[in-house]
């Protein structure tokens, strides 16, 4: 009778335990998954950020206009660098007529942070004014154009590119123009302020 007794004690310690466990992984999942996404989003603007710092020294070393298209096919933000062909700076015509010549292949930047691109994940204050932005709207706040462009002298054009992935904490690469400095940002939602 005694063993009997101990074994159903030890079952029912068991099954406490289980249920223990199961409670504490329940909670944990969530802000483990919650951290993966912001370490993945710092890691992949941090790399696009890299790459466009890339440009403008490439620009200051060969003398001449380098750029950065960010461009978005099939959902996925694809990344390249290209080197001003004839004088004019980097176009997109002269990318398409094959005047000025990429300096290294296709880069993607999911590969680099797991479902990271370049958009806008939640609503948002943009960094350039009071305007309020929405999931959906342009991430490539750089003119009417898909190009980051340097000059040999390491200027750039101005604007913002919104980084994220389809949940976590929405990011953003700010480039300043007349000195081709590049910050990377993040919105802070509950002050809806943007944070080094």
């Amino acid at each position: 009778m005694v063993g009997t007794t101990e074994r159903g004690t030890a079952l029912v310690d068991v099954l406490a335990a289980l249920g223990l466990s199961a409670v504490l992984v329940a909670m944990a999942v969530p802000v483990v998954g919650g951290t993966l996404d912001r370490e993945h989003v710092i890691v992949g603007s941090h790399y696009l950020a890299a790459t466009i710092q890339r440009a403008r020294l490439e620009a200051l070393k060969r003398a001449s206009a380098v750029a950065v298209r960010i461009e978005m096919l099939d959902g996925r933000a694809a990344v390249q660098l290209f080197a001003d062909g004839n004088g004019n700076g980097v176009l997109q015509r002269d990318i398409d007529r094959r005047i000025d010549s990429p300096l290294a292949g296709v880069d993607w930047l999911d590969t680099h942070g797991r479902d990271v691109s370049v958009r806008i994940n939640q609503p948002i204050t943009d960094i350039a004014g009071s305007a309020a932005l929405n999931p959906g709207d342009d991430p490539l706040r750089i003119g009417n154009t898909a190009l980051v462009s340097f000059s040999p002298l390491g200027s750039s054009s101005s604007g913002t590119v919104y980084v994220a992935a389809r949940r976590g904490p929405q990011m953003a690469i700010r480039i300043y123009g007349a000195t081709g400095r590049v910050r990377v940002l993040t919105f802070d939602a509950q002050a809806r302020q943007w944070r080094p």
